[in-house]
């Protein structure tokens, strides 16, 4: 059955916006919004909840950090704030 589900990022483990970070959801699940709440950075999906799940692979940029252009070749999906705008950070599919 088709849902929208919640995942959330956890920061202290992004830690180098050149490494991938990893989010087991189930599989094809399409990334619809991303966004803070409570303070936290979160990303929605549509997901077919009885499907297997999989790891998928993320980055994360903030405004004005160097892009590699092969890290950062993927889709852009969306961005979020933290500290009440001070920071804005930008999520990317993960190429390798």
């Amino acid at each position: 059955m088709k849902t929208i589900w919640k995942f959330e990022l956890d920061m202290e483990e992004i830690n180098d916006a050149s490494e991938t970070f990893e989010v087991l959801m189930p599989k094809k699940a399409e990334v619809i919004y991303v966004d803070t709440q409570y303070g936290k950075p979160c990303l929605w999906a549509v997901v077919d909840s009885d499907a297997d799940k999989e790891l998928r692979y993320f980055r994360i940029a903030g405004t004005g950090h160097p892009l590699d252009k092969k890290a950062f070749a993927g889709k852009h999906l969306g961005s979020f704030q933290l500290l009440g705008g001070g920071l804005v950070f930008h999520l990317f599919d993960a190429v390798s």
